[in-house]
């Protein structure tokens, strides 16, 4: 039993030794555990102070976006300085040298200091440090080629214009010397007719240092040879001119007798002669029809005076009646009265007439003058103009001049002349001179028409009567005027 009890009791002291062995172990391990811990977390503060100053919470929680993918054999700060040394080497063009971020920053932020106190004021505004504010350094080299290729541009301008001008003063030369050459030729040329005037004036002189008492005399020989003559020629006109009188005289004396023993014939008989008759007359519809058509060059707008059957054609050449064609056949024709007389109206057998228009024959007019052409009392500008229209549409012609041909001449009123211009009028209006010289030139015109048509017996008509002797009046003149 003691033996048991003894076996116990070492078993427990054998526990108790065993457990407080354990104890103390695990106390040594706990405290060298300790001892670890706060070495490893000494090592972990100082690594995440290390980790905080490489890069904060935020930014290493982006580190891809902010660096980019991660190459497999280097670091994130490894990768970062290879791209710092690249930009370095982008930038200055020269191989990497062993230095820190910062210098290879600082030599960086030199340079482009540099760069941009180097450029122009008025390039772009300069910022004291490179940064968003500032042009930078691609925005500098983009602003560079433009302003480059604008001055090649430029540049190229400038050669094309000195390339022209060039060519201009080449050209200039070439005349200037074209005419140095054509001003040398006629200075020689004057030079020479100089030296020959010269020469004459010489010969003229020693002519003159030559003269003799013979060369005197000779003179005066012909001088009086010369009155002489003269006297003999003054003689001669003089009886030339008696003669002429006297054969004048005689000739007028002849004249006179043979218009006595046969009258000189009427120089407007022509305008007499009837172009139609008037074969019958709708007085309800005021109408008439006429003995002449087609076959007879008649057409419609063609107008007419009718004078009575039984009647000579009055001087003035005013008609009982006018009409105007608008139909026609190929003998006859309709017409429409324009203008006619209650007292004596249009009847069968009645005369037409129109001076311009002639189914045989083209009649030829010249036309002078100024004319109020629809009686208003004013000068028409254009009246002139509308006579002339009316003859050509009329089958006459026109012409310029009187000669033995001209059948007709239309005289207006003579154009007024203007007065000449003082100094003053051509001061103030430089075409005063040409107005009165023109104005002139008409009054000349009309004058010398006037005196050919005298001249040569052709017969004139005035306005008034020349529209009678083509029926023309009553369209001519507005109703106002002409009651």
């Amino acid at each position: 039993m003691a033996v048991a009890r003894q076996e116990q009791s070492n078993v427990m002291l054998y526990t108790v030794i065993t457990f407080v062995g354990l104890f103390i172990i695990a106390a040594i391990l706990a405290v060298v555990f300790y001892i670890k811990s706060e070495d490893w977390r000494d090592q972990f503060l100082t690594s995440q102070q290390q980790l905080e100053e490489l890069a904060s919470p935020r930014e290493v929680q982006n580190i891809n976006t902010l660096v980019g993918q991660k190459e497999s054999k280097s670091s994130r700060v490894g990768q970062l300085t290879g791209y710092i040394d690249n930009l370095y080497k982008i930038n200055t063009g020269r191989d990497l040298q062993e230095s820190s971020a910062e210098v290879k920053f600082s030599e960086l932020e030199s340079k482009y200091q540099d760069i941009l106190s180097s450029l122009p004021k008025d390039f772009e505004p300069q910022a004291s440090r490179p940064s968003s504010r500032g042009p930078g350094i691609f925005r500098i080299v983009d602003i560079y080629n433009n302003k480059t290729k604008q001055k090649d541009e430029l540049i190229s301008q400038l050669n094309a214009q000195v390339d022209k001008l060039g060519s201009d003063l080449e050209t200039i030369q070439k005349g200037a010397a074209e005419r140095e050459q054509s001003l040398r030729t006629q200075i020689r040329s004057i030079q020479e007719d100089a030296n020959s005037v010269q020469q004459s004036y010489n010969q003229l002189r020693d002519l003159m240092d030559k003269k003799t008492t013979e060369q005197v005399q000779a003179l005066m020989q012909q001088r009086d040879q010369a009155i002489e003559e003269k006297n003999k020629s003054r003689q001669e006109s003089l009886d030339l001119m008696n003669k002429l009188s006297l054969t004048q005289n005689r000739l007028q004396d002849t004249v006179s007798k043979l218009e006595v023993l046969k009258p000189r014939p009427k120089e407007d008989i022509a305008a007499y002669k009837p172009d139609g008759r008037v074969i019958a007359v709708d007085t309800a519809s005021n109408i008439v029809f006429i003995n002449i058509g087609i076959d007879d060059k008649v057409y419609p707008g063609l107008t007419f005076s009718v004078y009575d059957r039984n009647a000579p054609i009055p001087t003035d050449g005013k008609g009982k009646a006018e009409i105007e064609v608008y139909n026609t056949d190929k003998n006859t024709s309709l017409a429409r009265i324009n203008k006619s007389n209650r007292r004596s109206p249009i009847a069968e057998d009645d005369v037409i007439v129109n001076l311009i228009w002639d189914s045989t024959a083209t009649n030829r007019f010249v036309v002078a003058g100024e004319f109020d052409f629809n009686d208003d009392g004013y000068i028409d500008p254009d009246g002139a103009a509308k006579i002339k229209q009316l003859i050509e549409n009329w089958g006459g012609k026109v012409e310029q001049a009187v000669t033995v041909d001209t059948d007709f001449v239309i005289l207006g009123a003579q154009p007024v002349l203007r007065k000449k211009p003082t100094l003053d009028e051509i001061e103030s209006d430089p075409m005063a001179t040409e107005k009165y010289e023109a104005s002139l030139k008409e009054s000349e015109k009309y004058l010398e028409i006037r005196s050919q048509a005298k001249d040569l017996f052709v017969p004139v008509f005035g306005l008034k009567r020349f529209l009678n002797f083509i029926g023309y009046e009553s369209l001519a003149v507005p109703a106002k005027a002409r009651y």
